[in-house]
């Protein structure tokens, strides 16, 4: 198979280090969000980032609210809003509406699992949070269990740097704990639920550790696997394909496993740099988009065997957020994809061709 190159068509800079990116999923718009996540010293959000370390300087971040418009000449950017939080380590919506409202949750380096709601009759203040639930060590990862069904009270799955996992239950706009337990050694970097059984649930951590729940059973796993050779940073189910799971590592390699025997994946691909996220494309089972660190971003056609269909190699940073746009462009098949970089702080869109 030959690999696609797609060409830049806009680009954004989010002043901060940006590390992760999530399209609107509703109202056929290609308006996105971007997190950031910049270290602070003595007030002064330019000092070098790459040689600061947490230890002397304060985490902060920001939300940004962007449209990515076709013009006659190509695309560009426009920002709508911007609210500053702490830094931000992930993004994620709720892809069904709850109670009427498009919600989205972001998780925070100061432990906090923020809820926004979207209100389409305002750009300037798209986003209003809802209710916040902070735990004692940065929050890392978040996922939501409504991706397949629809309900008035979806859970969310959180991961934390001290290698705690929490499961949190969202009614009538507060969150309130279902269970905690301590699922990693070193930094749980993922939490991800299995969207065809949500009682089911998935961690990644920096103990190089895969690992499964059922929130029903108590905090004992269910499979614990040691497959992937260092840390587990990226999970996602398949939402068009029941017992298929992709799962991403520092090691450069991503797995593909049958949830019904995860004792080793059935398919396996070595990006390259690192994986960091991972996302099935909206409509197509066979497509994965994958942020790989210091080797660019990538489409992967999971068929009979694993290929590389599409790189996009513009950005000059560790790559970190990715996501498709749920919108088409009238009489194109190709997908609207965003993605960002850390230190070069840069979103870019471009289109990934229909094979």
């Amino acid at each position: 198979m030959s690999v696609n190159l797609p060409e830049s068509l806009a680009t954004f800079d989010t002043e901060y280090c940006a590390d992760s990116l999530e399209f609107y999923p509703f109202n056929d718009t290609q308006r996105f969000l971007v997190g950031t996540y910049q270290l602070l010293k003595d007030g002064n959000a330019q000092a070098n980032q790459e040689e600061l370390t947490s230890s002397d300087a304060t985490r902060v971040g920001r939300i940004y609210v962007c449209d990515a418009i076709d013009t006659d000449g190509g695309m560009r950017i426009i920002e709508r809003q911007r609210i500053e939080t702490s830094a931000i380590f992930d993004i994620k919506w709720s892809y069904n509406n709850v109670d009427g409202k498009h919600l989205a949750g972001v998780a925070c380096a100061d432990g906090s699992l923020a809820i926004y709601s979207a209100n389409n009759q305002s750009d300037a203040e798209f986003l209003s949070p809802v209710c916040t639930n902070i735990a004692s060590s940065m929050c890392c990862s978040l996922d939501w269990s409504n991706r397949r069904v629809s309900t008035s009270t979806p859970r969310v799955v959180t991961s934390y740097s001290d290698g705690q996992l929490q499961l949190l239950q969202l009614s009538e706009s507060s969150l309130t704990e279902v269970c905690q337990w301590q699922g990693h050694d070193l930094e749980a970097w993922i939490a991800a639920f299995d969207y065809w059984t949500p009682d089911i649930v998935y961690s990644g951590g920096d103990d190089a550790r895969l690992k499964g729940w059922d929130t029903r059973i108590g905090p004992h796993p269910v499979f614990n696997s040691r497959r992937h050779q260092a840390g587990v940073c990226s999970i996602q189910s398949n939402f068009h394909r029941e017992h298929i799971l992709a799962t991403g590592s520092y090691d450069e390699h991503v797995f593909v496993w049958d949830t019904r025997n995860m004792r080793m994946p059935v398919q396996e691909y070595n990006v390259g740099g690192g994986v960091w996220r991972l996302k099935w494309h909206p409509n197509d089972a066979t497509q994965l988009l994958v942020g790989a660190m210091y080797n660019g971003f990538h489409v992967l056609d999971v068929g009979e065997k694993v290929a590389c269909s599409a790189s996009f190699m513009d950005h000059t940073s560790i790559a970190y957020g990715a996501d498709w746009c749920q919108a088409q462009k009238p009489g194109s098949e190709d997908m609207l994809v965003g993605t960002c970089s850390f230190y070069d702080h840069v979103v870019h869109v471009w289109r990934n061709p229909k094979e």
